[in-house]
């Protein structure tokens, strides 16, 4: 088993006698394509974030034409499977409190981002018809114990909740969003690789909980020892403020503060329906991950 990774370090509290980890880049195909012999799956999880001052050439350049390239080249060395991650997020947000499936198609949110995995899904899907054998699954907003070299943003949160930070929420945070906890992202990419039909995606997610919930769960959680101080900010007042941050600062539109404020205003609904029914997958209760997410962080 190999893992290809841009900063080695950041996986070393992996520790496995099968396991060996390749630091090489994504967008330097010298790197990994020498890997790719006599390889049985392939899951490919790299990519760049939504994130304040990412760009529309960086996304496109790693998400979108350097995912496809390893894909194209994944098949055409023979590999059985290829496990493709992409997003939830392709499929947009609720609107008057629907659930999002699969069936309903891309509806990508104005991200670079979003836009940027929804087009390598479609070139997925179009490798798929030449013969790749493809699979893509779609996590919701995952969370989970991270590691400070790439912290995770529900995590983060979590994180300064439990040092004392107060509750802050955008626009009376009572939006629900889909969380997911990383292990059963984990659970979900190796049930795909074993049970998922070629060319279909799948949504994996697990719970949904507003902002205001989920702080009051990890307070419950903690014993509340955290802060009780809470501020909710209007929803107009932060996306001006966000704007004007984002045009300081230099940022394109899709991938600044003000998109960031946006989607927090959105809902995320989401159904894992069609992954429990052919993966056999299962979420566990937000509590129980929750529950694991600060257990690790206390540690």
């Amino acid at each position: 088993m190999v893992a290809l990774c841009r900063k080695p370090e950041s996986l070393a509290d992996l520790r496995h006698p099968a396991l060996r980890i390749a630091a090489g880049d994504l967008l330097d195909s010298a790197a990994w394509a020498p890997l790719l012999s006599g390889v049985e799956t392939i899951f490919h999880l790299a990519g760049v974030r939504q994130r304040p001052g990412a760009t529309a050439r960086e996304m496109a350049a790693v998400n979108v034409e350097a995912t496809l390239d390893l894909a194209r080249r994944a098949g055409e060395a023979g590999v059985g499977s290829f496990v493709h991650v992409a997003t939830a997020l392709i499929y947009g947000p609720s609107q008057d409190g629907e659930t999002r499936s699969e069936r309903d198609g891309f509806d990508p949110a104005p991200t670079l981002y979003a836009s940027s995995k929804a087009e390598a899904v479609r070139g997925i899907r179009a490798l798929v018809r030449e013969g790749l054998p493809a699979v893509t699954v779609c996590p919701t907003l995952v969370f989970g114990p991270d590691h400070p070299s790439h912290p995770n943003r529900i995590t983060s949160e979590i994180r300064r909740l439990l040092n004392g930070g107060p509750r802050v929420w955008i626009g009376g945070g009572r939006q629900v969003r889909n969380l997911v906890f990383v292990d059963d992202v984990v659970d979900g990419l190796l049930a795909a690789e074993e049970r998922g039909a070629v060319g279909e995606e799948y949504l994996l997610g697990g719970e949904e909980v507003s902002p205001r919930e989920l702080a009051g769960r990890v307070l419950a959680l903690r014993g509340g020892t955290a802060s009780r101080l809470a501020l909710s900010v209007p929803g107009g007042a932060a996306l001006v403020a966000a704007g004007i941050v984002d045009g300081l600062r230099g940022h394109e539109a899709g991938a600044g503060y003000a998109t960031g404020v946006r989607n927090l205003l959105r809902e995320w609904r989401f159904s894992s329906a069609r992954a429990e029914r052919d993966l056999g997958y299962r979420a566990r209760p937000l509590t129980a991950g929750l529950s694991r997410t600060i257990d690790g962080l206390l540690r």
